[in-house]
């Protein structure tokens, strides 16, 4: 059975599944586990993503406004491949290549047998269920079920520990400029983990504040995990956080998250980063948490 992964997500799921073997191709952005980064690559991307977020969103706009892809496939490596199964996504076509794309491909350089899995998570049990739909069609059903019940045992432990703590309200930021604040599946993760949601909705996808909304939040923990970002990206635009939230200072704890890793990818990883907001919401009910993602978290100080 020969695989190819067109997102990241799906590339971790597939790990998870236990077929990391069965890959034969991925996409640019696909980096964990690192065996991956080996295989061939069938995207790249239009944009350059070592600039600045709002060079990054500027040049994004530009594109979709030219109704332009984000994204290229390689359609000619595809179809050396020849892979059975393709996992792709039906959500963003800002995050991945998408859907129509590989389905014009398809049809163009790839037998009839050739199936497409899709996925389209919106909130955090479309996520598991994700996991179980590529299970399923992949024929590994009951290592998704393994995985669910460790997904419902971690999270039964989160919520068992702070259910008699205080309930800080929890601003999640997604992008730094323009200001996205985290939706989709965040504001449930924040429900689970004893927080009081800011602004955002489950299910929705982020959406864009302006300085005057954010002020008004005065919120007890910030969580900024840019997507697509790893830390030492992020910690390049820490003066223009501070321009975007002035009053920043006056949240108790602010975090700066690997956002490549983390929250963005909604794939096994997604309770990794359950935890990680756990300690950053309820540090003193959780400090195993920040050990064990020590690596991945950055509390800053505001002075």
């Amino acid at each position: 059975m020969k695989l190819v992964s067109l997102l990241p997500s799906a590339t971790e799921i597939v790990a998870k599944l236990g077929l990391e073997k069965n890959l034969a191709g991925v996409s640019h952005e696909c980096d964990y586990p690192e065996s991956v980064a080996s295989l061939p690559k069938l995207t790249s991307s239009s944009i350059n993503t070592k600039s600045s977020s709002a060079d990054i969103h500027q040049s994004v706009m530009e594109v979709m406004k030219n109704a332009v892809s984000v994204y290229d496939l390689d359609v000619e490596l595809l179809k050396s491949l020849q892979p059975d199964f393709i996992i792709t996504q039906d959500i963003c076509d800002v995050c991945a290549v998408s859907f129509e794309q590989v389905e014009q491909a398809c049809q163009k350089v790839l037998d009839k047998n050739t199936r497409i899995i899709s996925l389209k998570p919106k909130r955090l049990n479309d996520v598991w269920d994700d996991v179980q739909n590529v299970a399923d069609q992949l024929s590994v059903s009951e290592k998704a079920r393994e995985f669910r019940e460790d997904v419902e045992r971690r999270s039964h432990e989160i919520k068992t520990r702070e259910k008699n703590g205080s309930k800080p309200k929890v601003l999640t930021i997604e992008w730094i400029d323009p200001i996205y604040i985290g939706g989709m599946w965040l504001p449930e993760m924040i429900d689970i983990v004893g927080g009081e949601v800011c602004l955002a909705k489950s299910g929705i996808p982020a959406p864009v504040v302006n300085k005057e909304d954010l002020e008004k939040i005065e919120p007890d923990v910030v969580v900024v995990k840019p997507c697509g970002y790893k830390l030492d990206q992020t910690l390049k635009e820490l003066e223009l956080l501070r321009q975007q939230m002035p009053d920043w200072k006056k949240a108790p704890r602010v975090y700066l998250i690997d956002g490549n890793s983390y929250f963005n990818r909604p794939g096994p990883r997604i309770l990794d980063s359950l935890e990680i907001l756990a300690y950053c919401t309820h540090p003193n009910l959780f400090p195993e948490f920040g050990e064990r993602y020590a690596k991945s978290i950055i509390e800053l100080d505001k002075e």
